[in-house]
């Protein structure tokens, strides 16, 4: 398995959590788990590190190269020579310009391109509203002293949230209220992400001469323990609490959600897509009653999305480094929705004017 050394660190203690999770949750009712932490550690195993811009001769006729993706920490674009052919897989691309990470590298050259389409057939936010929206919910919770509940994922968007925090306080703007961590994983993966500020833009280099943990503040609080967390159901007075899963599917967040949803001077913020049929998509959408393990709880919070926390890139990026090639590969679209696909194909073929494909599952393409 070739990936960065931050990806195999990431994701080593990522698959040991999903893992314990499984672990600790399964039941003789329920059926076999995907996977154990003897599974985990074989895997982790097979990692083979390979920094940024390094070729490899995997074989005489195979040669990889890793390129920033711009994604989360570590996260690769994909450049295989097979032969006398170049393929590049975009990965998850970036969505640029975010803070923290460097955009996603431009590649000139590539006979076929397997780009990925998330957000292939719409504009995200502009990045500075996060701020605004942010410091906006702050302000209203310090006025009524409410609190702010954000299911989050415990990487890159949790660090996001500690950043886009550190920096309203650095800015003197942010009111004088707590910030609840009550994530572990995302405390664990924060721990990784400081090992490996020589990854981040230079905008995030200049700030660390001045502020050297730019994902710590005064008034962050780390919980750890679960029963540091169920004192926060009986929390009072003005104060963020940031937990997983980013859905509300599991994780701490859902008694959050069950002891603090029917305060209508609370809010409920969502920074990242929901799933249909997720607890957090039906809170979204508007659900007023919702099943929290065997209970009900009345969503009277005042819900809202902060849409400008993707890490995808939407159309526009997407289209601007599928732009820098210069040799006019064939496009194959993949990783996102029928509809986000042949959106995006249309406006490759008008804007770009290369050909597009999309393919079907477990179709096999010869090339």
């Amino acid at each position: 398995i070739y990936c960065t050394p931050a990806t195999a660190e990431l994701a080593k203690t990522i698959l040991t959590d999903a893992a314990q999770i499984q672990e600790h949750g399964v039941t003789e009712e329920q059926i076999k788990i995907l996977f154990d932490r003897t599974d985990a550690n074989n895997t982790a195993k097979l990692f083979r590190k390979l920094d940024y811009t390094t070729p490899l001769q995997i074989t005489p006729k195979i040669k990889l190269r890793l390129q920033d993706a711009g994604h989360i920490l570590g996260s690769a674009l994909v450049e295989l020579w097979l032969d006398d052919k170049k393929i590049v897989f975009s990965g998850d691309l970036g969505n640029s310009p975010v803070p923290i990470l460097r955009d996603p590298i431009i590649i000139k050259e590539a006979d076929y391109v397997v780009c990925e389409s998330t957000y292939g057939n719409r504009l995200h936010a502009p990045i500075k509203n996060r701020e605004n929206d942010l410091l906006t919910a702050a302000l209203f919770a310090k006025q009524h002293n409410a609190q702010i509940i954000i299911p989050s994922f415990a990487l890159e968007r949790t660090q996001d949230l500690l950043y886009t925090f550190n920096l309203l306080k650095n800015q003197g703007k942010f009111p004088n209220i707590p910030v609840m961590l009550d994530s572990p994983l995302a405390s664990e993966i924060t721990e990784i992400y400081r090992k490996y500020t020589d990854l981040f833009d230079d905008d995030f280099q200049k700030q660390l001469s001045t502020d050297p943990d730019l994902f710590d503040f005064p008034g962050l609080r780390l919980i750890s323990t679960p029963a540091e967390s169920k004192k926060l159901n009986t929390l009072t007075g003005a104060a963020v609490i940031i937990a997983g899963s980013g859905m509300a599917d599991a994780g701490r967040i859902p008694h959050h959600i069950l002891h603090h949803a029917s305060n209508p001077d609370n809010q409920i913020i969502f920074t990242g897509y929901q799933v249909p049929g997720t607890l957090g998509r039906r809170i979204l959408d508007g659900a007023k009653r919702v099943k929290i393990y065997k209970y009900f709880a009345n969503i009277r919070a005042r819900v809202t999305g902060i849409e400008s926390f993707s890490a995808h890139a939407d159309q526009a990026s997407i289209l601007k480094w599928l732009g820098g090639f210069t040799t006019k590969p064939m496009v194959f679209i993949t990783h996102g929705e029928d509809d986000s696909r042949a959106i995006l194909a249309t406006k490759i073929g008008q804007q770009l004017k290369s050909k597009t494909y999309q393919p079907k599952l477990q179709e096999i393409i010869s090339l």
